[in-house]
């Protein structure tokens, strides 16, 4: 729902030609949304990867997706859509990954630690998030920083305060918006193209 809790993000920022040029000018935008559910994350994970595979596809691209670089393709999850980005970035087929507002409270498991390795991944969130506690993504960034090699491939803007001016029962949880208009982001991802 681009003109609902999700206004701001990536694909209303195209739709109201508010999307950074970094953004419009090099990358095709795909965003599924599962239907009657209240997340993706009551999705099965292999129904999204089919999506993907089909987006890729003679079919897809038929049905008027664009050519798609399968060894190029980036994600982006916000909310409970970064806890399950996380889960997906594990099947490496994505060449890295931005997660804003993460949700999972435990610790990853060594396996999709393992899985994880070299994958960049660009995480965002805010102290005052008052859905998704902060430590949330302290802890994956942390987990992530030290199964690499070189840690600069995990990139982290960790906020004191709600960038985008959210108060109340969303305070905190914008950080998908701050990420989808940060023209950075998109430089950063270009320079990860192979």
């Amino acid at each position: 729902n681009i003109q609902g809790e999700h206004a701001g993000l990536i694909p209303s920022l195209i739709e109201n030609n508010l999307a950074p040029e970094e953004l419009v000018n090099n990358f095709a935008v795909v965003c599924p949304y599962s239907q009657d559910k209240a997340s993706f994350y009551e999705e099965p994970r292999s129904k999204i990867l089919q999506f993907l595979n089909w987006v890729c596809s003679e079919e897809g691209q038929q049905a008027g997706c664009p050519v798609v670089d399968p060894e190029n393709i980036f994600l982006f999850g916000f909310s409970d859509g970064a806890t399950l980005g996380v889960e997906l970035l594990t099947t490496k087929r994505f060449r890295a990954g931005v997660v804003a507002a993460y949700g999972f409270t435990g610790t990853l498991p060594v396996l999709a630690l393992d899985r994880l390795r070299g994958t960049p991944l660009w995480a965002f969130h805010s102290a005052d998030d008052v859905i998704f506690n902060v430590q949330c993504s302290d802890n994956l960034v942390q987990s992530l920083r030290n199964v690499n090699d070189d840690s600069s491939i995990i990139r982290y803007s960790r906020f004191d305060s709600d960038q985008e001016g959210f108060t109340g029962s969303v305070r905190g949880h914008s950080t998908g918006i701050t990420a989808s208009k940060l023209p950075d982001l998109y430089m950063w991802m270009l320079s990860l193209i192979k």
